[in-house]
């Protein structure tokens, strides 16, 4: 519970809106996203991003867009998102579940 609040509270001051993200914007913006990242939730060396929670995939987005985690090509795509298309990205890939 503690860990969900701070989140919440990183997202607020990031500016990330505390609503859900539009899934259609998402899908939407996710083209770039799935270039690298399987859709069907297959991990070949680039980790998986589909079915995740939609605070986690937010936190995570922001630490690349903050440059606290050092991968270079996610801080410069995290770093072209706004909040609202951060929030869309991770209501887009929270629907999505692994196949199998």
């Amino acid at each position: 519970m503690t860990r969900l609040c701070i989140v919440w509270a990183v997202l607020l001051l990031a500016g990330m809106p505390a609503r859900a993200g539009d899934v259609a914007y998402g899908e939407y913006l996710s083209s770039q996203c799935v270039t690298c990242h399987q859709t069907t939730g297959a991990d070949q060396g680039i980790p998986p991003i589909v079915g995740w929670d939609e605070e986690a995939f937010a936190a995570v987005m922001l630490s690349y867009k903050s440059k606290e985690r050092t991968h270079p090509v996610m801080q410069m795509i995290a770093g072209g998102l706004d909040s609202e298309q951060i929030a869309a990205l991770a209501a887009f890939f929270a629907t999505l579940r692994p196949q199998e």
